[in-house]
């Protein structure tokens, strides 16, 4: 699942969890594993994931790369 998120005028009303909830169930029904990814400065989604029982199965080290102008 990517790109998950709650507008921050919205947070902290149970929006994310539930469409979480509801990504989650679609992908699931498919029969397919719902994982996360969240860079690991965003706390906040880490805590949220965690809330809903997901724990850290890997680190991973990402570099973004842009064309010279």
């Amino acid at each position: 699942m990517s790109g998950l998120c709650t507008h921050p005028d919205f947070q902290k009303r149970g929006l994310g969890t539930l469409l979480f909830r509801h990504v989650a169930g679609e992908i699931s029904a498919r029969g397919d594993e719902v994982y996360l990814h969240a860079y690991a400065s965003n706390t906040s989604a880490i805590a949220l994931y965690e809330h809903l029982g997901f724990r850290l199965r890997s680190r991973m080290n990402v570099k973004i790369v842009q064309p010279r102008v």
